[in-house]
């Protein structure tokens, strides 16, 4: 008859010892989608960006971490897949990797008819539509002044949208050209002389030597000077 009393009291004297608390897995992925979302905004501006990270394993416990710290692995750059670490200082040390697919959408030229190779790309040959990007937002064609003029180096189907790389275009600067460097800025405007050190068509980045020496960076015009912004 004493026995039962006993292990009551046994029971009641016991310390508590608390299960640790484990982290949310679904939690987790919902903060790595918020972070690569945020990295594909700075990334390329004005891009609608979705992400979706995998579903982690069930029978991975960790310890529940009060701010998990997101990272792409070394040497890696954000594109439409991929993986994101998740790392772990407090209360525990543990690192993750999770895999990722990043969906982008945003405004691109596409072809209105289709346009055989050679063909050479009028106004009435393009329109700005939104599209899903099936590669990153800079392989893209945006600006109806890149592609108007331009020679297409192969077939491109009515609707599909112009790549960078699918047209070839008239250099407006050549290397070795004496070049007008134009710099702007707020409240500012300078014009200089200079020399291009490469060749680039409208648009496209142009390096050039100033008199004195000193290099700078920018955008070939189409009268064939050279734009520099701060």
């Amino acid at each position: 008859m004493l026995r039962r009393p006993v292990f009551l009291a046994l029971l009641f004297c016991a310390p508590w010892v608390a299960a640790e608390p484990l982290q949310d897995m679904q939690k987790l992925r919902q903060l790595g989608d918020a972070w690569l979302e945020q990295q594909a905004a700075q990334a390329w501006p004005g891009v609608h960006a979705s992400a979706h990270t995998d579903v982690v394993d069930d029978r991975l416990s960790l310890a529940a971490c009060r701010d998990p710290v997101f990272s792409l692995p070394r040497g890696a750059r954000l594109g439409n897949s991929g993986s994101v670490n998740a790392t772990c200082l407090v209360p525990a040390r543990w690192s993750l990797y999770l895999g990722f697919r990043l969906r982008l959408s945003g405004p691109a030229l596409v072809a209105r008819r289709n346009l055989p190779a050679r063909a050479i790309l009028g106004a009435g040959d393009v329109e700005a539509r939104e599209i899903e990007y099936e590669q990153l937002p800079i392989a893209f064609l945006k600006d109806a002044r890149l592609a108007i003029g331009a020679r297409a180096n192969r077939r491109i189907a009515a609707g599909q949208p112009l790549l960078a790389d699918a047209l070839s275009r008239p250099p407006a600067v050549t290397a070795g050209q004496r070049v007008r460097i134009c710099a702007r800025g707020s409240g500012f405007s300078v014009d200089q002389e200079g020399s291009a050190l490469n060749t680039a068509a409208v648009g496209e980045l142009v390096r050039a030597r100033l008199r004195s020496g000193r290099m700078v960076q920018g955008m070939a015009q189409e009268d064939g000077s050279v734009l520099v912004q701060p």
